[in-house]
């Protein structure tokens, strides 16, 4: 076979602004910036080829079966057009202000929403520069700072507010063959910007030179119009495939807490800082369908929930014995009955004490494989010449999926059930059981993922100016250092790093 082709590929950008900066009458600080952007993406390419090529000398397509002869070519072309303005202000370092107005067009908008129109203001008040505060022995730094603005997203593929065809699978028609056509779906002449509306709040404070520092900062999100296909609200029935629309909305909000002490003693020096922060993402609205039945909405509905949660069924370790299982007062309804079950295999609960293991028994049994909270311990001591310093991580509100199943062989074998064994807290299920209900979704193998971690840690030595002199260096530091030395973890017996992505 051989294949000749070509490509061609263009990115242009072109960038004008304008500035300008000036202190009048000493007090009053002020920027102004104008800036135009311009971006164009163009791409082409065509490949050609034949296969039986009579000899192998011959690297030319003329050589080849003209009847294995095929060719191709695609060709997309992009472009964005930006404008902005931004004003800064600033009265005696005090009182601060930031203002900015931007206009965005996308390509991939029709004409009547290619512009987005996003403005944003800061706000910062230095309650240290004040006249009253600025001679204090207590207050080194004290800021208090706000800001709202908007922003937009076009992370959607070319041409997506356009009706057309496209190339299926060629079909015979007599005796010739036929390019296949089809229609694309129906067009969304009405598909604009994803919005983003994003409130920010804070205060960046230090006391005592530096003995008490941190910062307090608090942000709420709103997303809207988040691009997704009406598949849940529509019946499948529905004769056309569906456009792509605005449809979804969500928001996040979190805040973060920094605090820090430094200082210095004779010829020790220490600075401590410790954080903890917290995000999570809710629904606003979310496209499904109409939910009458309340456990269909608690377990599959979204609008309204966090975007983090997770359902399934709540396990209690393993079967250990037919008594156990003749026990049960509850049937396992998807299985028919409680006959396939047999020691070993996963024990669920019924939790609406319906006498019925079924769906209506999932609850929320955890959250997503992203921590909500996240906390750290950053230490750095110096002693004359010596220095240490450590960053402790971790984090907590997250949980992963295990399947030991599919883990490394000694894992899997320390791990699974055995008879005779028979402990209801093995890791695995009865090895070639074919008891569906022992895949189900549930807290079995869904864990949390919670850690601490020791992420690293340095011991240096700076050699004395004396020593430096004596070698001609001007600096020499010596210095061992090692990375994640230390997780304290309940994924350990799982073979888990808690920072590996699920599965």
């Amino acid at each position: 076979m051989l294949a000749h082709g070509t490509s061609y590929s263009e990115d242009m950008t072109q960038q004008y602004s304008v500035s300008y900066e000036n202190t009048l009458n000493k007090d009053h600080q002020l920027s102004i910036l104008a800036l135009h952007e311009r971006i164009n993406y163009k791409n082409e390419s065509f490949d050609t080829q034949r296969g039986n090529l009579t000899s192998s000398v011959i690297d030319q397509l003329f050589a080849g079966d003209p009847t294995t002869a095929s060719n191709n070519s695609t060709a997309s072309e992009m472009g964005r057009s930006s404008l902005v303005g931004r004003i800064n202000y600033g009265y005696k370092s005090r009182y601060l202000i930031e203002t900015i107005f931007r206009a965005d067009a996308s390509a991939k908008f029709p004409k009547d929403g290619r512009w987005g129109y996003f403005p944003s203001v800061s706000l910062g008040w230095v309650v240290s520069q004040e006249d009253f505060l600025i001679n204090s022995k207590i207050i080194d730094n004290l800021k208090i700072r706000g800001s709202l603005g908007q922003s937009g997203d076009d992370g959607i593929g070319n041409y997506q507010y356009y009706a057309g065809y496209a190339y299926d699978m060629s079909y015979i028609l007599g005796d010739k063959i036929y390019q296949g056509l089809f229609s694309t779906g129906l067009a969304n002449s009405r598909l604009s910007w994803e919005r983003l509306s994003i409130y920010n709040g804070g205060i960046d404070f230090s006391f005592l030179k530096r003995k008490l520092y941190g910062t307090v900062e608090a942000f709420y999100r709103l997303r809207e119009g988040i691009p997704g296909y009406r598949t849940e609200s529509l019946p499948s029935s529905f004769g056309a495939s569906l456009p792509l629309e605005n449809l979804n909305s969500m928001d996040s909000r979190g805040f973060e807490l920094e605090v820090g002490t430094s200082g210095k003693y004779g010829d020790f020096n220490y600075d401590i800082s410790a954080n903890i922060s917290w995000a999570r993402s809710k629904w606003v609205s979310f496209d499904e369908p109409v939910y009458t039945d309340p456990d269909q909405k608690r377990i599959y509905g979204y609008s309204g929930k966090w975007t983090d949660e997770r359902y399934g069924y709540v396990s209690d370790g393993l079967f250990t014995s037919m008594d156990e299982i003749a026990a049960l007062d509850y049937t396992y309804v998807d299985l028919g009955g409680n006959e396939a079950l047999k020691p070993g295999d996963v024990k669920y609960l019924d939790m609406n004490d319906d006498n019925k293991l079924d769906w209506r028994d999932q609850v929320k049994i955890g959250q997503g494989t992203m921590p909500n909270w996240m906390y750290g311990l950053n230490m750095n001591f110096k002693y004359k010449n010596f220095d240490l310093g450590m960053l402790f991580q971790g984090a907590f509100g997250y949980t992963t999926y295990i399947d030991l199943e599919s883990a490394p062989t000694t894992l899997k074998y320390e791990n699974r059930w055995t008879e005779k064994e028979n402990s209801k807290y093995s890791l695995v299920p009865r090895p070639g059981s074919k008891n569906v209900a022992n895949w189900w979704y549930s807290d079995y193998r869904n864990h949390n993922a919670s850690y601490v971690r020791l992420k690293n840690m340095a011991l240096g030595y700076e050699l004395g100016k004396k020593t430096l002199e004596a070698i001609k260096l001007s600096k020499l530091r010596i210095y061992v250092a090692g990375t994640n030395l230390l997780t304290l973890s309940s994924l350990a017996k799982y073979g888990v790093d808690p920072e590996a992505p699920e599965g």
